[in-house]
């Protein structure tokens, strides 16, 4: 029996977590309260029967409560735009509480020495940078989305080479069922001058994309920086790119800063709000053409540490606050107080849109 119990050990793994968010939004002049409530719960799932063989199971769900899950539509932006199956559930339980569930990864996966083909819902991390990822065409995350750190996975089949300890050749294909288009692309990695860098090219939902990306040191300083280029055949098409830089204090501040260009994205002031829109996919990852963020993060001490955020976008004249605080409760305990502010230029003046104040915390099992 001991024996057995082992084997079980060896093969099946798992972890997952359980938070509650409170949130609580305002308007610009701290007015019209909404209050929100969500638990979050995820278990993570690994298989492993053999040296060449694996897979993953990892499933979420997700209690809403409050006015927001009135709005139209709102059920319909819970689902993830990358998945090709539908294996997510929406359950209205009362007038203003839901329950999201959804099969996050679901993927096996087989490996020899040089070589890996998997084939499943999974995320392709083709993304250097920490706050903007043009190169990450297949599954684009929201960075104001903090409450999710696994980031979205995408239905797909990918195929990894290993040339060597520094170079790889990756072939990905994905399909989406919501926009009927395949996204296909291939990335060669590989390190030069002390850098690490890749080349992307392919098909993205019928048009052709290419792009580059590179990640190393000036000095003390840390230098990142991606590009995407994305070459419609009815318009236009779009460039985005990023640059990112790292720098560590003596004192222990780590401060950063990145710029993106979205060439499709707004270059003047708006006078109504409501024409902004966050919604992100590769071709528009911010609603500016330019954005400017800085940061500064610091853990002063083994239990407490700290972030802020600092958004500018220019020409349009918007302005994202980002700050956090996280506090270490017990080991597996965690406590965040994360607030958001979203400011924007009408009729020639800045005004503040609307605030959130959100408080997590997190179990981890």
């Amino acid at each position: 029996m001991a024996q057995d119990s082992t084997v079980v050990n060896k093969v099946f793994t798992g972890n997952g977590y359980l938070k509650n968010l409170q949130f609580f939004t305002v308007d610009g002049q701290f007015k019209n309260m909404i209050v929100g409530d969500l638990v979050h719960g995820r278990f993570n799932g690994k298989w492993k029967p053999s040296n060449f063989f694996n897979g993953a199971l990892e499933l979420r769900a997700r209690l809403i409560w409050g006015d927001d899950t009135k709005k139209p539509g709102y059920s319909e932006l819970l689902r993830n735009q990358n998945e090709l199956l539908n294996l997510s559930t929406v359950s209205n339980i009362q007038d203003n509480l839901l329950l999201h569930t959804n099969i996050e990864r679901f993927w096996l996966d087989y490996h020899r020495a040089k070589w890996s083909l998997r084939l499943g819902r999974q995320r392709i991390n083709w993304g250097i940078t920490t706050t903007w990822n043009p190169n990450d065409i297949f599954n684009t995350y929201n960075f104001l989305d903090f409450d999710y750190e696994e980031k979205p996975g995408s239905d797909a089949l990918k195929w990894q080479y290993l040339l060597n300890d520094f170079n790889n050749l990756e072939l990905a294909i994905s399909a989406s069922a919501l926009n009927n288009k395949t996204i296909a692309a291939a990335r060669y990695f590989f390190n030069k001058g002390g850098y690490d860098m890749q080349l992307i090219a392919g098909s993205y939902q019928g048009n052709f994309t290419t792009g580059f990306g590179w990640a190393g040191s000036l000095g003390n300083v840390g230098f990142k920086g991606e590009t995407q280029l994305f070459i419609a055949k009815k318009d236009t098409g779009n460039f985005t790119g990023t640059i990112e830089f790292t720098h560590v204090l003596k004192k222990g501040w780590l401060i950063s800063g990145s710029v993106l260009y979205n060439q499709n994205g707004m270059a003047k002031p708006i006078d109504d709000w409501t024409k902004i829109d966050f919604k992100i996919s590769p071709t528009n990852l911010m609603p500016a053409r330019w954005n400017i963020a800085t940061g500064f993060s610091k853990e002063f001490t083994p239990l407490i540490s700290a972030n802020f955020t600092f958004v500018y976008s220019p020409k349009m004249d918007m302005i994202i606050l980002f700050p956090s605080i996280k506090y270490n409760v017990a080991s597996n305990l965690d406590a965040d107080l994360v607030w958001q502010s979203f400011f924007y230029k009408a009729s020639g003046n800045m005004q503040a849109v609307l605030h959130r104040a959100n408080l997590r915390l997190k179990w981890n099992f």
